[in-house]
């Protein structure tokens, strides 16, 4: 067996294996460890939270330096989809041309938005405090998809179109967030692919290269490739012929100057005005998916973008249009500019609003029950955006919980007054009257919900409640049922209910 059928099932096995955490997880409760993600640098210095996630980033980071990007070739899990798509594209036939081009940088746009995600989390909660938590899933986004159509979406455009248009390993080579930063720890690598014999000059080497790098050229020049892209797959090793390469332990070749190159694509087969129009398309892409479905959605929006980019270069060539003789080379400091501020206006256009930071701090002081310190949090974030109902809302709750009913009260009157029509919040106001011992107020504002919100079932189960509590059972029993499926569960709630009350007042 070759190395890129090894590969290919190990690729496989650890998909086997993620499916079988997610059904663990999801269908058998078993909770004990959470996800496997590159996202756990988010959650370890953004959060202080070291869960499978962060001790998984600190490995690969780990595996990196030593071994170089190893990962990308024999553990990601999408790297599995890749190698797929590639081989049924063989199958029928079809080579896709791998195209280099320095719309690459969308990488770089992409670590940079999940580094600015950790200063957001500074800003947010403060310096992170370190805790342990392996089960701890907090790093996972809520908006995984769902859709079977945005699933298929995804093996379609980031795997089988996107790898058509721009050639193998498309993925990795230009929306993959991770593989600029894999790249920098692959300077440090002592493991690299080296010469141990004679070089014919057969170029079988370079072929077999998934990412596009001219191995042979490397090999001529340093005896090693030194390409930060290269993933370790052995493809090249496997091709030779001769036995002239091998993956082994040597002396770091890298200079120092060569240790910033990860940072400049050095190849590309477009002028500089195409590129420019994939990365536009890209980010542009990426930014509009991301609004309309989701954070994760974002890489799907990236590769949708890319793909209707190369579409439009490779039409204009066919047409034999050359925008370059229309533009004069003096602009290219223009689309410099422009791509730099489309990162910027990426990074602050979905950064979180400043009183929504405000909120988020006040909640985990709450969830702390820490009321005073997120009472003071959530005051000053109304004195800074007195028309935020968010926060205000969070302010009736914490003095309600902090049992300062009078001052709940003037919260959600406050917010009742700006928005009379919300069932939810005439809820709340009824909790605040019943714990405040006011219960005909109390009913005034359950019945007041339930008339602009007759499925408000919290309504007519607090109903019940405040007229049980009042020894009224004839009158509570009509709300009640609304709550209860069957008279038996009913009857339980009302013994208990009715009795404690019954005793209570002797």
């Amino acid at each position: 067996m070759n190395v890129n059928k090894k590969r290919f099932f190990v690729l496989l096995l650890i998909n086997i294996l993620i499916v079988v955490h997610i059904i663990l997880w999801y269908k058998l409760g078993y909770q004990k460890i959470g996800t496997f993600s590159l996202n756990g640098i988010v959650s370890l210095f953004g959060m202080g939270l070291l869960n499978s996630a962060a001790v998984f980033f600190i490995l690969v980071v780990l595996t990196a330096v030593l071994f170089g990007r190893l990962f990308c070739g024999w553990g990601c899990h999408f790297a599995f989809f890749q190698e797929f798509a590639l081989k049924i594209l063989h199958k029928i036939g079809i080579n896709p041309q791998i195209i280099h081009s320095k719309a690459s940088t969308i990488q770089y746009v992409f670590l940079l938005k999940t580094l600015t995600a950790i200063f957001e989390y500074w800003l947010i909660y403060g310096h992170p405090r370190f805790h342990v938590g392996f089960s701890d899933t907090q790093v996972m986004t809520v908006d995984l998809p769902r859709n079977p159509a945005i699933i298929a979406s995804f093996f379609i455009c980031d795997a089988f179109l996107l790898i058509y248009l721009l050639g193998s390993r498309a993925f990795c080579r230009y929306v993959c967030p991770w593989a600029p930063m894999l790249a920098f720890f692959d300077n440090f690598s002592f493991w690299r692919i080296r010469k141990v014999n004679d070089c014919k000059g057969c170029m079988c080497c370079t072929r077999s290269c998934t990412m596009g790098i001219p191995v042979h050229e490397e090999i001529a020049r340093h005896n090693a490739v030194v390409n930060t892209n290269c993933i370790r797959c052995l493809a090249c090793k496997d091709a030779c012929p001769n036995g002239t390469l091998n993956y082994r332990w040597g002396p770091n070749v890298v200079s120092l100057t060569r240790r910033i190159e990860w940072l400049i694509p050095r190849q590309g087969k477009y002028s500089w005005y195409c590129d420019f129009l994939l990365i536009f398309c890209g980010l542009v892409a990426a930014y509009y998916t991301q609004r309309l479905l989701g954070s994760f959605q974002t890489f799907l929006g990236a590769a949708w973008g890319l793909c209707l980019g190369i579409v439009i270069v490779k039409y204009l060539e066919c047409k034999h249009v050359s925008v370059s003789e229309t533009v004069q080379q003096k602009r290219r400091f223009l689309s410099v500019g422009l791509v730099t501020l489309s990162t910027l206006v990426w990074c602050w256009g979905t950064s979180t609003p400043p009183d929504i930071r405000l909120l988020l701090r006040g909640n985990r002081a709450l969830d702390s029950m820490e009321y005073d310190k997120a009472i003071a949090i959530y005051n000053r974030a109304i004195h800074e955006f007195p028309s935020s109902h968010e926060v205000r809302a969070a302010l009736a709750l914490t003095y309600k919980l902090k049992g300062d009913y009078p001052r709940s009260i003037t919260e959600y009157t406050i917010l009742i007054a700006g928005n009379p029509g919300n069932a939810s919040l005439h809820n709340n106001l009824g909790t605040v009257y019943y714990r405040n011992g006011n219960y005909d107020l109390a009913i005034e504002e359950y019945k007041r919900a339930i008339q602009l919100d007759e499925h408000l079932t919290a309504a007519y189960g607090n109903l019940g409640l405040v007229f049980l509590k009042k020894g009224n059972v004839k009158e509570a029993i009509p709300f009640l049922r609304k709550v209860f499926q069957n008279e038996e569960d009913m009857l339980k709630y009302i013994k208990v209910i009715y009795g404690s009350h019954q005793e209570q007042t002797g």
